[in-house]
Protein backbone atom coordinates (compact mmCIF):
# COMPACT_ATOMS: atom_id res chain seq x y z
CA UNK A 1 0.00 0.00 0.00
CA UNK A 2 1.04 3.38 -0.35
CA UNK A 3 1.86 6.00 1.96
CA UNK A 4 -0.54 8.46 3.16
CA UNK A 5 0.53 12.10 3.47
CA UNK A 6 -0.66 14.51 5.65
CA UNK A 7 0.71 18.21 4.36
CA UNK A 8 1.88 20.54 7.30
CA UNK A 9 1.85 24.46 6.79
CA UNK A 10 5.33 24.91 4.79
CA UNK A 11 7.84 27.64 5.74
CA UNK A 12 6.40 30.75 4.24
CA UNK A 13 8.07 34.44 4.23
CA UNK A 14 5.06 36.48 6.08
CA UNK A 15 5.04 36.92 9.89
CA UNK A 16 2.58 34.79 11.64
CA UNK A 17 0.33 36.10 13.97
CA UNK A 18 -0.88 33.68 17.17
CA UNK A 19 -4.35 33.28 15.79
CA UNK A 20 -2.89 32.56 11.91
CA UNK A 21 -0.53 29.57 13.85
CA UNK A 22 -3.67 28.73 15.66
CA UNK A 23 -5.62 28.07 12.53
CA UNK A 24 -2.43 26.96 10.75
CA UNK A 25 -2.10 24.25 13.39
CA UNK A 26 -5.67 22.69 13.04
CA UNK A 27 -5.85 18.98 12.38
CA UNK A 28 -5.85 18.29 8.96
CA UNK A 29 -9.33 16.94 7.23
CA UNK A 30 -7.71 16.01 4.11
CA UNK A 31 -4.71 14.13 3.08
CA UNK A 32 -3.26 12.53 -0.31
CA UNK A 33 -1.68 9.13 -1.29
CA UNK A 34 0.35 8.21 -4.56
CA UNK A 35 -1.58 6.01 -6.90
CA UNK A 36 -0.33 2.61 -6.91
CA UNK A 37 -1.67 2.07 -10.52
CA UNK A 38 -0.40 5.66 -11.91
CA UNK A 39 2.54 7.39 -11.36
CA UNK A 40 0.73 10.75 -12.25
CA UNK A 41 -2.03 10.18 -10.15
CA UNK A 42 -2.71 11.31 -6.49
CA UNK A 43 -5.79 10.32 -4.49
CA UNK A 44 -7.54 12.66 -2.30
CA UNK A 45 -8.36 10.78 1.36
CA UNK A 46 -10.64 12.26 3.99
CA UNK A 47 -9.09 11.01 7.21
CA UNK A 48 -12.26 10.85 9.14
CA UNK A 49 -13.03 7.69 7.43
CA UNK A 50 -9.84 6.86 4.89
CA UNK A 51 -12.23 7.19 2.20
CA UNK A 52 -10.78 8.44 -1.33
CA UNK A 53 -13.47 11.56 -2.18
CA UNK A 54 -11.21 12.90 -5.40
CA UNK A 55 -7.99 12.80 -7.35
CA UNK A 56 -5.61 14.79 -8.91
CA UNK A 57 -4.31 13.79 -12.16
CA UNK A 58 -0.92 15.51 -14.17
CA UNK A 59 -1.95 15.92 -17.75
CA UNK A 60 1.71 17.54 -18.53
CA UNK A 61 4.13 14.62 -19.27
CA UNK A 62 7.09 16.53 -19.17
CA UNK A 63 6.96 17.83 -15.65
CA UNK A 64 8.82 16.60 -12.67
CA UNK A 65 6.99 14.47 -10.45
CA UNK A 66 8.22 16.14 -7.16
CA UNK A 67 7.24 19.64 -8.69
CA UNK A 68 3.81 18.07 -9.12
CA UNK A 69 3.48 16.40 -5.70
CA UNK A 70 4.63 20.18 -4.25
CA UNK A 71 1.43 21.03 -6.32
CA UNK A 72 -0.77 18.78 -4.19
CA UNK A 73 0.46 19.33 -1.01
CA UNK A 74 -0.35 22.64 -1.74
CA UNK A 75 -3.31 22.09 -2.99
CA UNK A 76 -4.39 19.79 -0.04
CA UNK A 77 -3.20 22.44 2.61
CA UNK A 78 -5.52 24.78 0.72
CA UNK A 79 -8.44 22.00 1.28
CA UNK A 80 -7.27 21.89 4.50
CA UNK A 81 -7.92 26.05 5.37
CA UNK A 82 -4.43 26.69 5.47
CA UNK A 83 -3.31 30.01 4.47
CA UNK A 84 0.34 29.64 3.79
CA UNK A 85 1.77 27.78 1.04
CA UNK A 86 4.93 27.02 -1.02
CA UNK A 87 5.55 29.74 -3.59
CA UNK A 88 6.03 27.64 -6.37
CA UNK A 89 5.55 30.12 -9.30
CA UNK A 90 9.48 31.13 -8.42
CA UNK A 91 10.72 27.68 -9.83
CA UNK A 92 8.93 27.39 -13.60
CA UNK A 93 8.76 31.05 -13.83
CA UNK A 94 4.85 30.12 -15.03
CA UNK A 95 1.61 31.24 -14.02
CA UNK A 96 -1.07 27.77 -12.80
CA UNK A 97 -4.92 28.70 -13.99
CA UNK A 98 -7.74 26.81 -13.46
CA UNK A 99 -11.13 26.88 -14.76
CA UNK A 100 -13.65 25.04 -12.73
CA UNK A 101 -15.29 22.53 -15.98
CA UNK A 102 -18.43 21.23 -13.55
CA UNK A 103 -20.11 21.93 -10.61
CA UNK A 104 -20.86 18.39 -10.85
CA UNK A 105 -20.96 15.51 -13.81
CA UNK A 106 -23.13 12.03 -13.78
CA UNK A 107 -20.34 10.56 -11.43
CA UNK A 108 -20.82 13.15 -8.76
CA UNK A 109 -17.61 14.69 -9.39
CA UNK A 110 -17.05 18.60 -9.62
CA UNK A 111 -13.81 19.08 -12.11
CA UNK A 112 -11.38 21.46 -12.46
CA UNK A 113 -9.26 21.84 -14.97
CA UNK A 114 -5.53 23.45 -14.36
CA UNK A 115 -3.46 25.23 -16.60
CA UNK A 116 -0.04 26.54 -17.26
CA UNK A 117 0.73 29.98 -18.56
CA UNK A 118 3.92 30.12 -19.73
CA UNK A 119 6.09 32.95 -20.92
CA UNK A 120 4.76 32.47 -24.61
CA UNK A 121 1.10 33.95 -23.26
CA UNK A 122 -0.31 30.01 -24.17
CA UNK A 123 -1.98 28.53 -21.33
CA UNK A 124 -1.29 24.61 -21.29
CA UNK A 125 -3.68 21.99 -20.08
CA UNK A 126 -1.34 20.90 -16.87
CA UNK A 127 -3.86 18.88 -14.16
CA UNK A 128 -7.55 17.65 -13.43
CA UNK A 129 -8.43 17.93 -10.25
CA UNK A 130 -12.00 15.73 -9.37
CA UNK A 131 -13.78 16.07 -5.84
CA UNK A 132 -16.87 14.54 -5.16
CA UNK A 133 -18.98 17.34 -5.29
CA UNK A 134 -20.32 16.87 -1.55
CA UNK A 135 -17.50 18.11 -0.38
CA UNK A 136 -17.95 21.67 -0.14
CA UNK A 137 -14.35 23.11 -0.22
CA UNK A 138 -14.19 26.79 0.48
CA UNK A 139 -10.48 27.61 0.65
Amino acid sequence: MTPLYKCKPQKSKKTMKKDDFNAESADAVYAYQKSADNPRRFVIIKLADGKSVGDYTVLAESEDPAFSEKKVINLIALMNGRKNVSEINDETGNRMLFQIVTHKDGDGYARVLFYTLGKTGVSIENALFRIEEDEHITP
